[in-house]
């Protein structure tokens, strides 16, 4: 199997002043191998950015599973283990990534997670206020009672398809909390079991085209695989007239109708604030699991007229509109 060479991608900062935003700068050059999902995101780039604003130069190495299971274990046994001694933190993205460098890492290096729904549902960490390990990150979990309480407002669904990955602990999460909340809020939840096969997620989108499986809504969860084919979802769902509340931008960016959503920018940055507070001496293990402070309802404006939603004069206000 083609070996991939742990090599520094060193960004240089020389020309950073001492202090950045008033918060004198480390003294010394932070390793941090970013362990990824599906490629860089928004919220590397929010890392990225908030420990240069914080005024660190870092050296970034990259690992990339590319949505691919046996990779990112040889990835993490061959490439990252043997250097978690040189290293002074392990960034990774989302669940799957978060569980699976847990097991391998195991506290010897600091870790820090971005983009993992249910961190203590996940078992990666004992408690929102405390990891109780070398380890602390972000959630970009927005209440799905929130998102959904939001979305009935303007569209009265009496059955909701749910799209999820069985594969993904994460999708088995959503799938329990939004089947509780439809158990409150009296609606059907149907689901739409989509492994990362793209015969089966056409298999099921047909279904709902041809009106085989009949819904009134769409919700999209945080999942990496479907968030990849966000744009044939998203197409698809707007040909068969359904309407679509989305967990992320990237479902509303490419025609999902609506959602109230994190800024994985912001959530990036709230993940650098963690390695600040870690070098300032608080123990990773102290620090509470990370939110997003201000989650947003987007709504795509195209597909809103394609299906001919109106929007309650009250939201609209709220809202920020997507093309």
């Amino acid at each position: 199997m083609k070996k991939v060479l742990f090599g520094w991608l060193f960004l240089a900062a020389s020309f950073l002043p001492p202090f950045a935003n008033g918060v004198p700068a480390a003294t010394k050059t932070l390793k941090i191998a970013m362990v990824l999902w599906r490629g860089e995101t928004e919220a590397e780039n929010g890392f990225r950015q908030g420990l240069n604003e914080l005024g660190y130069t870092v050296q970034y190495t990259v690992l990339n599973a590319g949505q691919d299971r046996s990779e990112l274990g040889r990835l993490l046994r061959e490439d990252l283990k043997p250097e978690l001694d040189r290293l002074d933190y392990i960034y990774v993205f989302g669940t799957t990534v978060a569980s699976a460098a847990k097991n391998i890492v195991r506290d010897k290096t600091p870790q820090i997670f971005n983009i993992v729904a249910d961190p203590v549902g996940a078992g990666i960490v004992q408690s929102a206020e405390a990891s109780g390990g070398n380890i602390a990150g972000v959630t970009n979990e927005i209440p799905l009672a929130l998102q959904i309480q939001t979305a009935l407002k303007f569209i009265p669904f009496k059955r909701l398809g749910l799209l999820f990955n069985p594969r993904e602990k994460n999708s088995l999460l959503v799938r329990d909390k939004i089947s509780e909340i439809g158990g409150k809020l009296r609606f059907e939840v149907v689901d739409l079991r989509s492994p990362p096969a793209q015969a089966m997620l056409h298999e099921n989108l047909q279904k709902l085209k041809n009106r085989s499986v009949a819904v009134d809504a769409v919700y999209l969860p945080p999942d990496s695989f479907l968030i990849s084919n966000a744009k044939l979802i998203g197409s698809e769902l707007m040909a068969a007239r359904i309407k679509s509340v989305a967990s992320v931008e990237t479902y509303i960016e490419k025609g999902a109708l609506m959602g109230v959503v994190p800024d994985y920018l912001e959530l990036g940055k709230a993940a650098a604030a963690i390695v600040h507070r870690h070098q300032q001496g608080t123990h990773l293990r102290e620090i509470p699991v990370q939110t997003a402070k201000q989650p947003q309802l987007l709504i795509n404006k195209t597909t809103g007229k394609a299906l001919d939603v109106n929007l309650p004069e009250a939201l609209l206000r709220k809202a920020v509109f997507v093309q």
